[in-house]
């Protein structure tokens, strides 16, 4: 035989046994169920974004502006110009400032 006919009759014999081989296990899925799936992880899906507000954010409020303040000459401690006194007996800082 020819070299050419061996190599087309092993495919038909490969096809054959294929063919034979899922029909086989067609009949066997059939009769005693498919094999469960394996626990392959699947990707959980992305996020979704929330869409777009349709109305601008409200304007931040702007902080309050805190009095100036100066420090005490004799402990240091920072008061506010509308306070009177440190609260030490010997400030030298006057009763109504």
């Amino acid at each position: 035989m020819g070299f050419l006919l061996k190599i087309i009759l092993f495919g038909v014999a490969i096809y054959a046994a294929w063919k034979t081989f899922s029909r086989w296990k067609g009949l066997w899925d059939r009769f005693v169920g498919r094999p469960d799936e394996p626990n392959v992880p699947t990707r959980p899906s992305p996020p979704t974004t929330p869409p777009p507000p349709t109305q601008p954010p409200p304007a931040r409020q702007q902080a309050q502006v805190i009095d100036a303040s100066t420090p005490c000459r004799v402990c240091g401690a920072w008061l506010s110009t509308a306070a009177t006194k440190c609260g030490r007996p010997d400030c030298p800082l006057p009763e109504g400032r």
